[in-house]
């Protein structure tokens, strides 16, 4: 149970809290238990508290330092972590799902089986962080990093891991269907039994080599470096998991094929279709008749399975897509179809939506631009992690400006995130965006 007089006092408010922590550096703080839910802890200092199973749901801890604080089966769903030290923090078995973490410090944390199902840790720091089973499912992790993190028997099912870096980060028996690696970093993490399907992205996924067991060892390429396309052939010959159809039907299994962990023999795909924003693959198995199978233009890949000789075909039901109200009405009109008249009004009033977002966001996307120019003068852009970096500093910087951020804010809900994209003239843009949408 926690102390009442530490409960007290943290009522009272974080300025009077953390005056009273600066002049008592060595008591030990005891808030477990308590419910905190909603409560306003913007930076407060609660170093090293125990907030054993606390309720601290959708409370505010944006900038709080919880270093080596024990949150041990705490809940904190919803909450408001983002820019919060919690470095070397115990999390055990905590439930984090929806949290809002963006930014935040977890250097060395022990998150062994927490729920962070859903939560935003765009550009958090969890370098050796321990996710050892942990529920990552959906939750956004782009320009994360993650590196020596171990993340053993972790769910990573539809996770964002764009552009993160799992530089030396142990995947072993993790589940990653239809996650995202494009453009991450894997030199050097362990794949073995990594759990992965042909919805797993890994386009441009920046990896000079890998190991296929614990403790370093079966290293590929045995020698060097993987030169461009390898490490993708090497991930066709590791997935062993199922084709999946939906998350409802019950999965088909792949026909075996080659899973060696060498890079010789591994089976290409019999067909590759490209009109699709990512290529459905097929695997026909040797001397099988290839089905005619007419295929419908979702907006997700569908994967078919071919049997093998003598197997009865597995019969699988695929969901028509709904159809928006608005297409179903539209169906039959073109643009051949309206007046000349009409087009032309819709053109200029286009036109006249242009000019007016840009001039009216045209200051704040200067002062971002600004800004970008300033640190990119000051730190490299090189590599995928040097931009993580910057972008990271620029928010930074961005928030300790009040005004500036309401800006910002305003230009994305109202003007939108492609008009600002446009008027920004930097390459890191297109990752400073898509970082700042989540506020």
């Amino acid at each position: 149970m926690a102390n009442e007089q530490h409960f007290a006092l943290l009522k009272q408010g974080v300025e009077t809290w953390n005056q009273w922590r600066e002049n008592n550096e060595q008591i030990l703080v005891d808030l477990s238990g308590a419910d905190l839910s909603r409560a306003n802890l913007n930076e407060a200092n609660l170093r090293m508290a125990n907030l054993n199973h606390a309720d601290l749901r959708m409370a505010n801890l944006t900038d709080a330092d919880l270093t080596g604080a024990d949150l041990t089966g705490a809940d904190l769903r919803g909450v408001n972590l983002r820019g919060a030290t919690l470095n070397l923090a115990e999390l055990d078995q905590a439930d984090l799902s929806g949290a809002h973490l963006m930014l935040v410090n977890l250097i060395e944390a022990n998150l062994t089986s927490v729920n962070l199902s859903e939560a935003n840790l765009k550009v958090a720091n969890l370098t050796g962080a321990n996710l050892s089973e942990a529920n990552l499912r959906m939750a956004n992790l782009s320009g994360a990093n993650v590196s020596i993190a171990n993340l053993k028997m972790a769910n990573l099912t539809d996770a964002n891991f764009r552009m993160a870096n799992l530089t030396g980060a142990n995947l072993e028996g993790t589940q990653a269907l239809d996650t995202n690696f494009n453009k991450s970093i894997l030199t050097g993490a362990c794949l073995q039994n990594w759990q992965t399907n042909n919805s797993t992205e890994l386009k441009d996924v920046i990896c000079d080599y890998v190991y296929l067991r614990l403790d370093q060892q079966e290293r590929r390429p045995i020698e060097g470096k993987f030169t461009l396309g390898e490490f993708s052939k090497l991930w066709r010959s590791l997935n062993t998991s199922n084709l999946i159809v939906n998350h409802q039907a019950p999965s088909v299994p792949d026909y075996p094929i080659n899973h060696s962990p060498s890079l010789q023999n591994v089976p290409e795909p019999a067909i590759e279709i490209s009109q699709h924003s990512q290529p459905i693959e097929y695997y026909t198995p040797p001397n099988t008749p290839v089905a005619v199978v007419e295929i419908p233009e979702p907006s997700q890949p569908i994967k078919y399975y071919t049997p093998p000789p003598n197997m009865p075909a597995a019969v699988v039901e695929i969901p028509q897509q709904s159809q928006p109200q608005s297409e179903k009405l539209f169906k039959n009109i073109s643009a051949s179809n309206l007046p000349k008249e009409v087009m032309e009004v819709e053109q200029l009033l286009q036109q006249l939506d242009d000019h007016l977002s840009q001039s009216k966001w045209s200051e704040v996307a200067a002062e971002i631009q600004a800004l970008l120019q300033e640190l990119t003068q000051a730190c490299p852009i090189n590599t995928p992690l040097e931009k993580v970096i910057v972008v990271a500093a620029a928010i930074k910087q961005i928030e300790s400006k009040p005004l500036l951020k309401s800006k910002v804010v305003n230009a994305l809900q109202q003007g939108g995130a492609d008009d600002l994209k446009k008027l920004v003239n930097h390459p890191l843009i297109n990752i400073l965006v898509p970082a700042l949408e989540g506020w």
